[in-house]
């Protein structure tokens, strides 16, 4: 069809649709009490299929028509996700008036993935299901925001397309849609298809839609029934429609009514104009447009007629006066224009017959003149319709253009002579703000703020399967999310996450972990997943469907963690707490419709966060190197930390192309079967000439025969972890970062801290290749999960040595520790080196003024049974056994600033343990209380090894500090490795709370 073709096309449907208005709005204006409200998007475009070349004409025809029966029409049109997202958030809130009404009409692309149906907004990537699930617009957050209101709304989806699936897993079309309650669904044609995509003016749903709209007295059952009959009859079968209706929905609901109950309405008070001129087809000109009582006004006032239950003449002025021969007269002249607008809405509707049988007749032999080589014109495709003149659609207040122009080459200069037609209406989505900022430097990195969201439900049945979205986004969706950052990210003052990212793009890939204890992964995917950041805007969005487990109590509180990391950087996470109930609560079946009428989910409007200029600036990554990403950073959390059992693992690394995460499970028997071993490894300890017990006196001998004897248990039991306690995920991943030379440091982060990563020892699966211990091999450190506000989120990657702050308590009698004085003495000569009494108002005192730098304990610890009355873990000062929880509550009053790096050379203190659920350890404890890393012991430590290894470790630092920053990691690898020289266990038993890659730098 010709493009002049097409417009006189467009120009004779503007008409009759204006016909149509005008003829209904005193109809329904009268008899109508509820709201219409409407919302009609268009999006032709899509990555990977063809435009719908008639979408946006199929849409304008839409809207016009819905105007013309009353409805608040909004049009989105070629919107990205941002955009349909927004406008359906504000469609479903605007519904919250039970006396509302509303219609949604999509047409464009929609696909079918992951189980779900997806709208294809402009932007939509199609390559995989993962990015159709992150970028496309899901239709059940949709429903599920339409499903919180309690009026009638009708969903109506026509996706044309050519059927074509290039991507495995993604499929044209949608699946069959659950209408909900109240709501009525018609798709254009049958579930697991596509509509035809054929070269009309619009396309046949939206034409047979149209036409049955607007008949008189049809319910809205019997409006879809003749859509869908009518489109199978065009199509000759080819398309056929389908319908849902929600068991609440009024599908009796009348759109016209056929008659309006009341007398015919009173004439406006204007003076009644002189018969117009007429131009084809009884329109009228000039003035243009037809009033519903058959008046028109040639002022272009367009002053609304009166109801028609007020009795004529009432509304004017003479009325008043009783002056029943004007009222008559009037009335007459009423009944004489009724009877000339039903003629010329007949002569409408034919005229509109004829004109689109004649067009539809020149596209035809247009095609077979051409052949179909048709060469795009005004934008269009090659073939299709071309794109339509928005301003020939008639504006909201009814009024028309001129009449259809003529096709000879006589009426060109009448035609030229119309008046052109207004704009149409400004109720089309906002287009999104500029970006404003202006632009970054492409050097060093950006700044970059956004609000981790985490929608979720605050209460979950067990059992439940619920949907947990998270996304980083400019504003804050989600206030309740708690928020810490990792080194070289910050969090502002209302709650944003200020990242680090590097510059030189646009956008960054981001890969997001949940943590649910509690719940089970419910679609069949894994526990981390990938998303992008933006320079400007929201983050593409994930989901888990995750499903609640039984629990045995009434009520439980839960928590979703989000760890967030960029290339294998961590940058910070975000925490929400829920509430696992074993039933729904009795109360809940007593809210009222009002309360249950919730806003939209919070996720559609995350997905409808319309782009702001976004928070950047420029920042240095802290002098963070490439080294301050650790090579191998592990995430393992238990569902039952102290049972073991099953849990999930997460591996990060800047050498992979994404996360690798997988469920295993431990043998709970392991934390029995270690302290077995624990005991073994200290009485062999004690065997050896000059390790002195803290209660028995060393051994008389020490042979070669002895050392060797005692090396080989030590990496039979390394041996014996990795072979049976290590998670096959990371044996995989550590194998293939250490035959490629990229593996230097590891960062295990986990919520039980029984394994004991520093002694696992590797071996390859064909058992030719044996590694060290890790803890000798490789900067390794520990960390645990937040358990408290104060704890830092992630470990310090940079630490200034301003110096030692030591307690030691002297102690009498047996408890006297023989080489303690030599290990203060070896302490006492470094820079900044300060002692504190060992009473506790002295260590109060040190822990009040103590803020940097490392503070050391060099005394007895003591571990007791939970039923013995005394603490279960404890440091002994001179007058006061200190426990963790004691610890917290002494670290929370002192102070709240800065982040002292803690050494307790005492026995058992490094030795975490989970009891009742909370943890008790030593390590997890001082981490909560805002230390910047924590070093301690895995058994009870020999006293001249004790003080061996620190002295070591104090000198090592002083020693390599002066030739520039030094790995803390580093240190405690060469001082293991003494085990090797002294054949002391003891150089094993230490454990590191920290960042592999912490560097202690000179004040």
């Amino acid at each position: 069809m010709s493009a002049a073709a097409c417009r006189a096309w467009i120009t004779v449907m503007r008409l009759f649709l204006a016909v149509v208005l005008l003829m209904t709005m005193a109809l329904f204006s009268a008899a109508r009490g509820e709201e219409r409200i409407a919302l009609v998007v268009a999006n032709p475009a899509s990555e990977g299929s063809p435009a719908i070349a008639n979408a946006d004409l199929s849409a304008e025809l839409v809207a016009a028509t819905l105007r013309s029966l009353g409805f608040t029409v909004r049009q989105v049109s070629d919107g990205d996700r941002a955009d349909v997202a927004r406008a359906m958030h504000d469609f479903a809130q605007s519904l919250a008036n039970p006396d509302s009404i509303g219609i949604f009409y999509y047409v464009g692309h929609t696909a079918q993935a992951n189980g779900r149906n997806y709208l294809l907004t402009r932007g939509t990537r199609i390559d995989s299901k993962e990015t159709v699930d992150q970028t496309a617009l899901p239709l059940d957050l949709f429903m599920q925001a339409l499903e919180a209101t309690p009026t009638l709304k009708v969903v109506l989806l026509d996706n044309p397309g050519d059927g074509h699936n290039p991507t495995s897993g993604v499929m044209q079309g949608l699946a069959a849609v659950d209408p909900l309650t109240h709501a009525i669904v018609a798709l254009s044609a049958k579930p697991g298809t596509v509509a035809l995509d054929e070269a009309r003016p619009v396309t046949v749903f939206a034409d047979a839609l149209t036409a049955a709209l607007v008949k008189r007295g049809a319910d809205i059952a019997i409006i879809l029934a003749s859509v869908r009959q009518t489109t199978i009859d065009k199509t000759s079968g080819a398309q056929w429609p389908w319908m849902a209706y929600g068991r609440s929905a009024d599908a009796a609901f009348v759109l016209t009514p056929d008659q309006v109950a009341g007398a015919a309405p009173a004439l406006p008070l204007v003076p009644e104009p002189a018969p117009p001129a007429m131009a084809s087809g009884g329109y009228i000109s000039g003035s243009g447009g037809w009033e519903p009582d058959g008046s028109d006004y040639a002022d272009g006032s367009g002053q609304e007629p009166y109801p028609m239950d007020v009795a004529p003449g009432s509304g004017s002025p003479d009325a008043a006066m009783g002056d029943s021969a004007k009222e008559a007269a009037l009335y007459e002249e009423y009944k004489r224009q009724e009877q000339q607008r039903q003629l010329q809405e007949e002569q409408a509707r034919q005229r509109y017959e004829e004109e689109k049988q004649r067009l539809e007749d020149a596209a035809a032999a247009a095609a077979q003149n051409n052949l179909g080589g048709t060469y795009p014109q005004d934008g269009g495709a090659t073939g299709a319709e071309p794109p339509p003149d928005k301003a020939g659609i008639p504006p909201e207040d009814g009024m028309t253009s001129a009449p259809p122009p003529a096709t000879g080459a006589e009426s060109q200069p009448e035609a030229q002579a119309q008046p052109k037609p207004a704009p149409p209406p400004i109720d089309q989505a906002q287009s999104p703000p500029s970006g404003g900022a202006l632009p970054q430097p492409e050097t060093g990195a950006v700044e970059v703020v956004r609000h981790p969201t985490i929608d979720a439900p605050d209460e979950i049945v067990a059992g439940e399967t619920v949907t947990i979205s998270i996304a980083l986004t400019e504003e804050q969706f989600t206030p309740e999310v708690k928020v810490k950052a990792a080194p070289g990210s910050s969090v502002t003052e209302d709650g944003a996450l200020a990242m680090a990212m590097p510059a030189g793009t646009e956008q960054w890939p981001i890969d997001i972990d949940l943590f649910a204890s509690g719940f089970d992964l419910a679609d069949g995917g894994k526990w981390s997943r990938r998303t992008t950041l933006y320079r400007q805007g929201d983050s593409d969005f994930v989901r888990f469907d995750v499903k609640a487990r039984p629990i045995a109590k009434d009520s439980k509180p839960a928590q979703f963690i989000a760890r967030i990391y960029s290339a294998g950087r961590f940058l910070g996470s975000a925490s929400r707490s829920v509430i696992i109930r074993r039933t729904a609560p009795v109360e809940a079946a007593a809210l009222s419709a009002t309360a249950e009428r919730s806003a939209a989910p919070a996720m559609l409007m995350l997905a409808a966060a319309a782009p702001q200029p976004a928070v950047t600036g420029n920042v240095t990554l802290g002098g963070a190197a490439g080294d301050d990403v650790p090579d191998l950073d592990v995430t393992i959390l238990y569902d039952d930390p102290s049972g073991l059992g099953s849990g999930q693992i997460i591996i990060h690394s800047p050498h992979l192309a994404g996360p690798v995460t997988d469920t295993f499970s431990t043998p709970p028997e392991m934390a029995a079967w270690l302290d077995s071993e624990y005991r073994r490894l200290l009485q062999l300890g004690l065997s050896l000439r000059g390790a002195v017990s803290l209660q028995q006196p060393a051994a008389s001998s020490d042979t070669g025969a002895q050392k060797r004897f005692v090396t080989l248990a030590a990496e039979g039991f390394g041996d014996a972890l990795y072979r049976d306690y290590v998670p096959k995920p990371f044996k995989d991943v550590f194998w293939s970062l250490r035959g490629k030379g990229e593996l230097h440091s590891i960062q295990i982060t986990s919520n039980s801290p029984t394994l004991p990563w520093e002694l696992i020892r590797p071996r390859s699966v064909d058992g030719a290749i044996a590694d060290g211990f890790l803890g000798m091999g490789y900067r390794l450190a520990r960390w645990a999960p937040r358990s408290s506000a104060s704890q830092v989120d992630n470990p310090l990657d940079r630490m200034t040595f301003t110096g030692v702050a030591a307690v030691a308590p002297s102690y009498v009698d047996k408890r006297s520790l023989r080489f303690q004085q030599d290990e203060i003495a070896a302490l006492s000569k470094l820079a900044g080196y300060r002692r504190f009494d060992g009473d506790f108002i002295s260590f109060e005192k040190l822990v009040g003024e103590v803020s940097t730098g490392f503070i050391h304990f060099s005394g007895h610890g003591e571990v007791n049974q939970p039923s013995s009355g005394r603490p279960v873990f404890a440091i002994d000062l001179v007058d006061q056994s200190l426990d963790p929880d004691t610890w917290a509550a002494l670290v929370a009053t002192a102070h709240g600033k800065g982040n002292p790096f803690y050494f307790f050379n005492a026995c058992d203190t490094g030795r975490s343990q989970m009891l009742g659920g909370f943890v008790q350890g030593w390590g997890p404890a001082v981490l909560a209380g805002g230390a910047s890393g924590f070093i301690g012991g895995m058994w009870p430590l020999t006293d001249r090894a004790a003080a061996a290894f620190s002295t070591d470790f104090y000198g090592g630092i002083s020693t390599r500090i002066k030739d520039g920053p030094v790995y803390l990691a580093e240190i405690l690898q060469d001082v293991r490795r003494e085990f090797y020289q002294t054949g002391d266990p003891t150089y094993l038993a230490y454990t590191f709370y920290g960042n592999a890659n912490l560097r202690i730098v000179a004040q």
